[in-house]
């Protein structure tokens, strides 16, 4: 364990690496390592990933990126780390779910064809048209005529889409029998993870030869020279993360490739340790801590131990926020969250805490762009209503129909009568909503002038949030009294008691993100009895 004497002689000597491999185990050193070298270097993978959309939208490129492999590869963790940073409105990842009885009776593609890139965007595919290579022929979800034909035709199918300028990339996440194993038992035992674990993971061990026989098939016939597989290992969930983004940005030859190519190092100094208590030291001894220290820029001892108790309180949380999706599942509930505020005000921050271990199948986060011709000119709120909650599914709207409360408004996008339309109508509205059974919570992110000001240039400065920063960005601050104006006019007119504002005071991003989950855990009148643990499974 490091005391605070091995701190301040590690800040004299300016070797906090040594410090550390000479006091822990070397398991340990070796992890803490690893993990921060990998901070490190995901953070500059993503900043040319955001190089590389902007040359996809700029060029109207067409991107799909196929992730597949066995049950617990690392599939869903990867897609997590190349989207992270990406600007939504030009990037999706479709997961489906089992195919309905319509979908069933359609072309086998079908359903596929209908989630494939537009111009300009990326699409991730969590699985793909492969299911019918591997898992639907293992489990018994296909016949054998279906399995040849998929088969017969897979090859010609991806060539007419490279033909039409789609550029494919297929992946392939491979991991051992015994690893996979290990990954399920965590799953079973972490509540954060409990989710991923269903009967066919299981099935997936018992079948592991059976499995392998149909991979190799699939590579056999599918490996072509225009759409070749590339092969990650992913025993290593880091190290396959880092291989697989590589792999997509040595596909493309982008704009300003390997400009954001630098090297991340500290920047604390000896005052940062003086007067460190024995509960702090405890904290800073734990491994996170460590890895924090090691691989954020621009850190202190009070920042990671704040960052610590913060992550602490949010796992718990968290796990809560499981608790609650299980229960709107299990009783058809329908969810609506919407986070309004000003730019920069951190909602989407705070949406992506609550979302980080949910059943990505049973919610959406919807963040429109501008309506288009046709949207223009339908009722306003139609083009919001076409993406509300199913039976059991939570929808968080990253901004919403309030874009007419201020948004619009204030930065001339919506005439005086349309404006006034909207307030006349707004409470029916939503009174419309919670009578059909619908739980609709709203919340306001508040942040001062002053922050907004510091994170504006913050966002210009970053390679990987400078997409953010459009022209209403730009116009915000010298329109500040006039948004406070809108939004006053907002509060008093639209915060009826069956639809009250939540106010989230958010000039500091981790009390924002806290207070959003436990007002939506208070709100909601789920069942805390609901379970989030599994059954117990033997393999």
């Amino acid at each position: 364990m490091l005391s605070s004497n091995d701190l301040n002689k590690f800040y004299n000597i300016s070797d906090f690496k040594n410090i550390l491999k000479e006091k822990l185990p070397q398991k340990k050193f070796l992890k803490i390592l690893n993990k921060s070298d990998y901070n490190k270097q995901i953070i500059t993978l993503q900043s040319e990933l955001v190089l590389l959309q902007n040359w996809i939208k700029e060029n109207n490129k067409r991107v799909c990126i196929i992730f597949e492999g066995r049950d617990a590869a690392g599939k869903g963790g990867a897609i997590k780390r190349f989207v992270e940073h990406l600007n939504p409105r030009n990037s999706r990842v479709v997961a489906l779910s089992k195919p309905s009885e319509l979908e069933l009776g359609q072309w086998y593609f079908q359903r596929y064809l209908s989630n494939i890139p537009n111009p300009g965007e990326i699409v991730f595919f969590d699985r793909s048209w492969y299911n019918r290579a591997i898992v639907e022929p293992v489990m018994g979800f296909c016949s054998n005529d279906e399995y040849l034909l998929f088969m017969n035709q897979v090859n010609d199918f991806e060539k007419m889409l490279i033909d039409d300028g789609i550029i494919i990339i297929k992946l392939w996440f491979s991991i051992s029998k015994e690893v996979q194993k290990s990954r399920f038992v965590s799953r079973l035992t972490n509540p954060l993870k409990t989710w991923k674990f269903s009967n066919v993971d299981l099935e997936g061990q018992k079948r592991w030869d059976l499995y392998s026989k149909y991979k190799t098939k699939m590579f056999d016939k599918t490996n072509t020279d225009i759409a070749p597989w590339k092969i990650i290992d992913s025993n290593n969930k880091l190290s396959a993360r880092i291989e697989s983004i590589k792999y997509v940005l040595s596909i493309c030859d982008f704009k300003n490739k390997n400009s954001t190519l630098k090297e991340n190092k500290l920047s604390l100094s000896i005052q940062d340790f003086i007067q460190i208590d024995k509960k702090q030291l405890k904290i800073l001894n734990k491994s996170k801590s460590l890895i924090n220290l090691l691989s954020r820029k621009n850190t202190s001892i009070s920042k990671t131990i704040r960052y610590i108790k913060y992550e602490r309180e949010l796992k718990k949380l968290q796990v809560e926020m499981i608790r609650l999706q299980n229960w709107v599942f299990n009783e058809n509930k329908k969810v609506i969250i919407v986070c309004e505020g000003r730019d920069a005000a951190g909602k989407g921050g705070a949406i992506r805490r609550a979302i980080q271990h949910l059943n990505p199948r049973k919610f959406r986060v919807v963040a429109l762009p501008k309506p288009n011709e046709l949207e223009r000119s339908q009722w306003y709120f139609q083009r919001y209503v076409h993406h509300f909650p199913k039976d059991g599914e939570i929808v968080f709207f990253d901004r919403s129909w309030y874009n007419r409360a201020v948004v619009e408004p204030v930065n001339g996008f919506c005439t005086q009568s349309e404006y006034n339309t909207f307030m006349n109508h707004i409470n029916s509205f939503e009174k419309m909503i919670i009578d059909n059974n619908i739980i609709l919570l709203k919340f306001y992110y508040s942040i001062s002038k002053d922050i907004q000001l510091k994170r504006f240039n913050e966002i210009k400065n970053s390679p990987l949030k400078k997409w953010k920063y459009t022209i209403v960005d730009s116009n915000a601050q010298k329109l500040w009294s006039k948004y406070s104006i809108y939004k006053d006019l907002m509060f008093k007119k639209t915060n009826p008691d069956f639809a009250k504002w939540n106010i989230i005071k958010a000039d500091k991003k981790i009390y924002a993100r806290i207070k959003t989950l436990e007002l939506i855990l208070k709100n909601i009148p789920y069942d805390k009895k609901t379970k989030i643990h599994s059954k117990e499974i033997n393999f």
